[in-house]
């Protein structure tokens, strides 16, 4: 009998053996299986990391580049204002011959374009006596007024209608003001402007 125990005590050994060898070898697949699937979840964490912090970086890249353009243009928009303003100021002062001249001018295309026929000239109070006299000089029968409104220029009424020609350097200048900021622009700042 002592065989039969030694024999089922060994054969229960190399039993408990084998489950044991089953159970470790299963254990380590289970681990190594494990070990896989925490390497993929920090590889894909690390990856949704990694494009999450690229996406912030062109957020954030783009708000810059989108400040940037804002301060450029305020800028320059700035200085083609200073540049409209000092044309303003140039205009405002014109003295003496050439504003004579170019007062006449400008006389004399807004009759032309009523082929003379002018009921009244209407031109700044600083501008009347001048005006006086370039009504004479051109043979206009017009009569001459004042309206502070109009600025280095006239403003006629035609004979016979309600037509009424304004022509000034001050409204030559606010009716070219785009065209002229958009080269003044290309001038101060090139062909990024």
């Amino acid at each position: 009998m002592a065989n039969l125990s030694a024999l089922l005590e060994k054969e229960a050994s190399a039993e408990i053996e084998a489950i044991l060898s089953e159970a470790q070898k299963r254990a380590s697949e289970i681990v190594s299986k494990a070990k896989e699937e925490a390497a993929t979840i920090a590889s894909q964490r690390a990856r949704a990391a990694a494009n999450q912090a690229e996406a912030l970086m062109v957020r954030a890249k783009s708000a810059a580049q989108l400040e940037s353009s804002s301060l450029r243009l305020k800028a320059q928009h700035g200085a083609v204002e200073s540049v409209m303003e000092a044309a303003k100021a140039k205009i405002a002062a014109l003295k003496g011959k050439n504003y004579e001249e170019v007062l006449g001018k400008l006389l004399k295309e807004a009759a032309d374009s009523v082929n003379g026929k002018v009921k009244e000239v209407i031109v700044n109070p600083k501008d009347q006596k001048l005006a006086d006299k370039l009504v004479a000089d051109a043979g206009l029968k017009a009569k001459v007024s004042t309206n502070d409104s109009v600025e280095s220029g006239v403003r006629l009424k035609a004979e016979g209608s309600n037509v009424t020609i304004e022509n000034s350097l001050s409204g030559r200048l606010a009716a070219l003001q785009d065209e002229l900021a958009s080269e003044v622009s290309s001038v101060l700042f090139g062909k990024e402007a």
